[in-house]
């Protein structure tokens, strides 16, 4: 009723408004209630339930003297301002219990509905996948009707038969697809993200039980250093990590496969000339040259040549798909060539080029196999779409070149390192960076590598100066592993971290003392 403004006797005292009387017992001013009544068509605004009409005759008027002081109450003495104050902390007080009762109630109904809806939602999911598979009988007994029940049975029995069996390519293709995919390569890629897609939490949270803690971090030292390679060996190039299986690759032509586990050669490879990339997935172990573009297949047990291939252009990074039929490759001349394993032969099917002159760096591979990251001299980074077929974005802050990229395996981070020394960290659903790390070189005075852990937490950056490790999320300086000459490579362990660096054709292994 603030409308009509009821008054107390404070009020009353106080005003210079006409006040008058309703006969339900308000005291109101006249001129506001008045107002009142030619909104509601006549009725009494404190009697609306019961609609009593009211009109300004049976108002009553009050009056009222002017030499009446209003009724004030006047702390006269410290006891009575501090019963006021006493009174006026309890009234607050029990306003703030009420509107917190109020907020905790609300809390619970927001909650309620969010459950309500949730449930809705697998329900609708339910029915429509009922729905889905209702329509999928019906068109089999439709066909069942046209082609009778001999030609139904006959096709059900043909489409079952080896479901799983791998599509298998009726020839080769002469050229690759410009920016584009064959059909039943990127079925292939699709059906593999698929399976990927929800393996991916179940992994991580295994492997964060298993990371190990800051503490821990600050403990490791180099305490074992493997030579793999030959004594003329001046520097280890590339190395990769599956399992428990390391490889190299050195100066001296040699790609070296290491059982971590068992401290063992597995197979040692003469690569014929000097290996910058290798990468390695399951069974299948591959290296590139980047100064000749030459690229070679082996298989890790039996070592045995899978393929062989040589590129028109120089090679920055090779990476195997998670299919295991197929190779993704960034070349200098700013190309990403997809390429297909059969029959012992490598052919290229595929080949991603924007409209712009660009000089590739780098690159790495998405986990789940559809998103391929380039960097370029110019300090961007290009992000392609296998699967829409197109360059989806373009990264840049800054005009350093990007000297190395990786991915973090859950999947929504993405490091480069510049040559400026400083290291971004991007987050691809915002896509804007997240981190600037080493920014005044105040750490490392060059970075060359990066290697995020298997639980996605750490972040490993090396180059000349040794090799800092931050927490994601964090960004701090948790760890430091020194070297005396630049780091070249990084991988992660279990319970420890491998690194190579230039000019040495060791393995340095850092685990907890």
């Amino acid at each position: 009723m603030s409308l009509i403004c009821e008054i107390s006797g404070e009020s009353l005292a106080s005003t210079t408004e006409e006040i008058v009387v309703t006969p339900s017992g308000h005291t109101c001013i006249k001129r506001l209630l008045l107002a009142k009544l030619s909104e509601n068509g006549g009725v009494d605004p404190f009697e609306q339930v019961q609609e009593r009409p009211l009109s300004e005759d049976q108002l009553v008027t009050l009056s009222k003297k002017a030499s009446i002081p209003p009724p004030r109450v006047h702390p006269t003495s410290l006891p009575n301002l501090l019963q006021q104050m006493q009174k006026e902390y309890d009234a607050l007080v029990l306003e703030l219990f009420d509107t917190r009762k109020a907020l905790e109630d609300t809390r619970q109904e927001l909650s309620q509905a969010l459950y309500q809806n949730d449930a809705a939602v697998r329900v609708v999911a339910r029915l429509s996948m009922e729905r889905d598979a209702a329509r999928q009988e019906l068109e089999k007994w439709n066909s069942i009707v046209t082609t009778g029940p001999a030609a139904a049975a006959a096709e059900q029995t043909e489409s079952a038969e080896e479901p799983s069996k791998k599509r298998r390519r009726t020839e080769t293709p002469s050229e690759p697809l410009q920016n584009d995919i064959p059909s039943d390569d990127l079925q292939e890629m699709v059906d593999t993200w698929g399976t990927l897609q929800p393996q991916r939490k179940p992994m991580l949270k295994k492997a964060a039980a298993a990371a190990p803690t800051a503490e821990d971090l600050v403990g490791y030292v180099a305490g074992d250093k493997k030579a793999l390679h030959k004594t003329t060996c001046k520097g280890l190039t590339a190395m990769a990590k599956a399992g428990n299986v390391l490889v190299t690759a050195g100066k001296d032509k040699q790609v070296i496969a290491y059982s971590l586990s068992e401290n063992v050669v597995l197979q040692s490879f003469n690569f014929g000339s000097i290996p910058t990339c290798v990468d390695i997935f399951q069974s299948s172990l591959v290296a590139a040259a980047n100064k000749n573009g030459r690229m070679i297949v082996y298989s890790l047990p039996d070592g045995s040549i899978v393929g062989e291939l040589q590129s028109k252009t120089p090679i920055v990074n090779l990476c195997i798909h998670p299919s295991a039929n197929h190779l993704c490759i960034a070349t200098k001349a700013g190309k990403i060539i997809i390429y297909a394993l059969q029959d012992q032969k490598i052919f290229p099917v595929s080949e991603f080029s924007g409209d712009e002159a660009a000089e590739y760096t780098c690159g790495a591979l998405h986990p789940d196999g559809l998103i391929y990251a380039a960097g370029t001299t110019t300090g961007k980074i290009h992000m392609w779409d296998f699967k829409n077929k197109l360059l989806a974005s373009v990264l840049e802050e800054g005009e350093d070149s990007v000297e190395a990229i990786e991915f973090s395996n859950n999947g929504y981070h993405v490091a480069t390192s510049h040559s400026s020394a400083t290291v971004r960290v991007w987050d691809l659903r915002k896509q804007k960076t997240i981190a600037t790390l080493n920014p005044d070189k105040s750490l490392l005075e060059a970075v060359s590598t990066l290697a995020f852990d298997e639980s996605g937490k750490y972040l490993a950056y090396g180059g000349k100066g040794g090799v800092q490790i931050t927490a994601v999320k964090e960004w701090g300086e948790t760890a430091k592993l020194a070297s005396k000459s630049p780091v070249s490579a990084i991988a992660w362990g279990e319970a420890m971290i491998a690194t190579t660096a230039e000019g040495d054709r060791v393995v340095s292994i850092h685990q907890k003392s």
